[in-house]
């Protein structure tokens, strides 16, 4: 017990652990595709409109040459060629201004940056000049780029809102108070979505897997908790019903050795008849152990004959007809009584059935024996009247070493393995049966072989 609740509390912490480890991992891989989404978009965005300013604005011809540069003023003076600051107001000074330019190379590599510095610059407060209709046209080819396929709109804010899943915007100028271009985008949760299908979908199969490996887990646990079980059930059951013809043979033996009874031969042959019938039980219950494990290995095969099926099955209920209180019935409808089939199984299993119905019976036994037979199978029933078997323990009676639980009470001798051996028996012949039983009413065992 003590073990079973570790291995629960362990697989329990294990599922738990797995699951949440799942969730989280689901949840960051949604987080930065999120975020990457964002990032792809306003840089999508922003090319868009960079490259609207680039085709729209001109820059200085300077910028074109084989050596780029541009012209920066490098000194202001008045008519008396006295240095003005680039700070002063040029427009209250009194007189002519000279302004000295001198030229600013640029580098190839930065060219670009420069390019839109200035166009930014330009457009800084000129946004009647923006056409939409052809950054929308750049802003999808973006998109494209990327492989983003999702429905937006654009327009102009004078005032910018924080990015998210549906809004993304940049500013037209340099400064803060510039204009914004906003793209609104729609069904973005869908998109995410669809984009993590596959991450999502792996970590649901290795959820399942796992799942799935603990279940089995679980139900071999369980298995081997009933074999272990039914294997100390069989050793409680086999050494009490050991004990019954051992003590019989004690008796007898000591009867024989010391108390003078071999001097009589009547007693003597009746110990000895007695001793006999004991042996041949524990030699034919030892033999229907040997023949299940021969059937599960596959040592023994099925041996095909033409068998009277009518008087086999007369023969075996004559042996179970001394006993006056037994009623077994024999009713046979059969097209031909001649059957090719394994003589030793087919009896085998009817001993077995009638055996049990006689164990099983708690009044006088009135057991019906069917005999049928069509163009394609023939079947073999046997019906009692015994105390039936309940719902709960019907689908467990054809496992090896199973007996109905009845407490410490063994009022019914076996070793609770006779159906076992009708079942590898019946499937040998390829035979399928069918079971049918209600408390108190008793059972009807069905069973179908081909023809």
């Amino acid at each position: 017990m003590k073990n079973q609740f570790k291995i629960i509390l362990i697989t329990s912490i294990t599922v738990c652990s797995i699951l949440l480890f799942q969730v989280f991992w689901v949840y960051r891989t949604y987080e930065n595709s999120r975020e990457n989404f964002q990032v792809k978009v306003k840089t999508a965005l922003q090319r868009s409109v960079d490259l609207f300013f680039l085709e729209k604005i001109r820059t200085p011809m300077s910028l074109s040459s084989s050596n780029p540069y541009l012209s920066i003023v490098s000194e202001v003076t008045n008519e008396k060629k006295e240095k003005l600051s680039l700070k002063e107001d040029f427009s209250k000074s009194s007189g002519p201004i000279k302004i000295g330019m001198q030229p600013l190379k640029i580098d190839t590599a930065d060219l670009e940056s420069v390019r839109l510095f200035l166009v930014k610059l330009i457009a800084s407060s000129n946004k009647q000049n923006l056409d939409l209709s052809v950054i929308k046209e750049d802003f999808k080819k973006e998109l494209y780029k990327e492989k983003i396929f999702i429905d937006y709109k654009l327009s102009m804010k004078k005032k910018a809102v924080l990015d998210s899943e549906e809004i993304v915007s940049i500013p037209l100028g340099t400064g803060k108070k510039n204009w914004v271009i906003e793209a609104r985008l729609f069904k973005t949760e869908k998109y995410l979505l669809l984009i993590n299908i596959i991450p999502f979908s792996i970590s649901l199969i290795l959820v399942i897997l796992t799942a799935g490996s603990l279940w089995y887990l679980g139900l071999i646990i369980y298995r081997q908790k009933q074999l272990d079980y039914k294997k100390n059930n069989f050793i409680s059951n086999i050494t009490h019903e050991l004990r019954t013809p051992i003590s019989i043979l004690k008796s007898s033996n000591e009867a024989l050795l010391q108390f003078g009874q071999a001097s009589n031969p009547e007693k003597t042959n009746r110990y000895l008849k007695i001793n006999a019938d004991v042996l041949n039980k524990l030699d034919y219950n030892i033999d229907r152990l040997l023949d299940i494990t021969r059937y599960e290995l596959g040592v023994k095969y099925v041996n095909l004959s033409n068998v009277n099926i009518d008087e086999l099955v007369r023969s075996i209920v004559d042996k179970f007809q001394v006993d006056n209180n037994n009623q077994i019935s024999i009713r046979t409808e059969l097209e031909n009584e001649i059957i090719r089939t394994d003589k030793d199984m087919v009896e085998g299993i009817l001993n077995n059935l009638i055996d049990n119905a006689l164990k099983f019976s708690v009044r006088s036994s009135k057991i019906t024996i069917k005999v049928l037979s069509s163009s394609k199978f023939w079947q073999l029933e046997v019906e009692d009247n015994g105390s039936g078997i309940s719902e709960e323990n019907l689908p467990l009676i054809f496992d090896k070493f199973y007996r109905i639980t009845t407490g410490n009470l063994h009022d019914v001798k076996g070793y609770g393995i006779g159906l076992s051996y009708v079942k590898e028996l019946a499937g040998l012949l390829s035979g399928e049966i069918i079971v049918k039983s209600s408390l108190g009413l008793g059972t009807t065992f069905i069973i179908k072989f081909p023809l």
